[in-house]
């Protein structure tokens, strides 16, 4: 089996402003997503994480320098490949481009391996169950959302299967944003798992008062307390405030290594989509292991990314949970139906082989979402340009 074409895509979807977190307001999402098609008539399919500003350097990168060094290989063959692909980084406008590239190429050669073997991707990744423990991703500010809407939306969560729940905190003051969270606490009930993401807007100072307001109302983790340059503050929080969860932009491995070493995190947060697809995550996961530290992937994105952390989560004994977004749900239509399932906290992945996302499901959804192609090249294009 060769690799003959790669089509590299951008999803968008136009959102209406009125949602937002203390450092970002959702006009728009968009997406690198990556086809990698094979003389087998079988296609791999990835997608990368971006800075949504910056897409454009992912797309590029991913046409110009990657799809080149990709065509004629044999997907099965994953190490040689990524040392091509280490070897065209330098040409990367900033590492996290090179980083995200390679992440949704590695996504992409699994699910064609594990599509080749006839096996679903769970139990490639050496899965016996094929189960994944998921936590409802939510909570943002809205425009116009009074405090009885977000008990809504958190009521809708727990009614659909969820048993852990997430929003987001940090951009109001202490009391504002304690009533918002006390009002999810009192929509899922005292057994549903709560965490809190700050979004990085405590200080050393503030978060004393902060995580002691928090765990009063039963809170049990807090994501990006503090800067995530700041392991040592997130050290004293980890070991006398609340438990930290820590850091979903990162693809460093020594970055999480020095994390999980200075006890910085209960949680360590990575995403599949930048920290080296599935092959990177899993070498997270186990040096989280070994520091017995849970890790949790991170994912909001569209249906590939988080069938992809799905199926990692399902792999892992060490993850303790996998990110389900409810308001980053870009795609849900193509999300196969088994993912789309939650039962007491559960998703049961089905034996559907590779990730369970074919190309064909990527066109125009309901949810106004659109997938355009950015670049398409093939072997034969290659050939006859020589």
């Amino acid at each position: 089996m060769k690799i003959i074409g790669v089509k590299v895509l951008e999803f968008r979807r136009r959102l209406d402003g009125r949602s937002w977190n203390p450092t970002f307001r959702w006009h728009e999402r968009r997406a690198p997503l990556l086809i990698l098609e094979t003389d087998s008539g079988l296609s791999g399919v990835g997608e990368a994480w971006s800075q949504q500003p910056r897409i454009a350097f992912v797309l590029d990168y991913l046409a110009r320098l990657c799809a080149p060094a990709l065509l004629g290989r044999d997907p099965l063959l994953r190490m040689p490949i990524s040392a091509q692909l280490e070897s065209v980084a330098a040409g990367a406008t900033e590492p996290w481009v090179a980083a995200a590239a390679e992440s949704a190429i590695d996504i992409a050669l699994w699910d064609l391996a594990a599509q080749a073997a006839g096996q679903p991707l769970w139990r490639a990744l050496g899965g016996s169950t094929g189960r994944a423990a998921v936590y409802a991703s939510g909570g943002l500010y809205r425009d116009g959302s009074s405090l009885k809407d977000l008990a809504h939306e958190f009521e809708a969560h727990v009614e659909q299967g969820f048993t852990a729940v997430k929003m987001k905190l940090g951009a109001l003051p202490l009391e504002a944003d304690l009533e918002r969270t006390r009002t999810v606490r009192d929509a899922v009930g005292d057994e549903v798992r709560l965490w809190v993401d700050a979004v990085n807007q405590l200080t050393r100072a503030s978060a004393p008062a902060w995580c002691a307001a928090l765990a009063r109302v039963g809170v049990a983790a807090v994501q990006a307390p503090l800067p995530f340059d700041d392991i040592s503050g997130m050290a004293d929080i980890n070991a006398s405030l609340l438990p930290v969860i820590a850091t979903e932009a990162e693809h460093r491995e020594e970055a999480f290594r020095a994390l999980v070493e200075a006890d910085a995190v209960t949680y360590l947060q990575y995403c599949v989509g930048l920290c080296g697809g599935f092959s990177g995550a899993m070498r997270i996961d186990a040096l989280a292991a070994t520091h017995a530290v849970n890790s949790t992937p991170q994912c909001f994105s569209t249906a590939v990314l988080q069938a992809a952390s799905l199926h990692l989560g399902a792999a892992r004994e060490n993850v303790i949970a996998v990110e389900f977004h409810r308001f980053h749900d870009h795609l849900a239509a193509a999300l196969p139906a088994a993912m789309r399932n939650v039962k007491a906290g559960f998703v049961h992945l089905d034996d559907t082989p590779g990730l369970g996302v074919p190309p064909a499901t990527l066109g125009e959804q309901p949810d106004g979402g659109e997938v355009r192609l950015h670049r398409h090249v093939a072997l034969h294009d290659q050939a006859s340009n020589a």
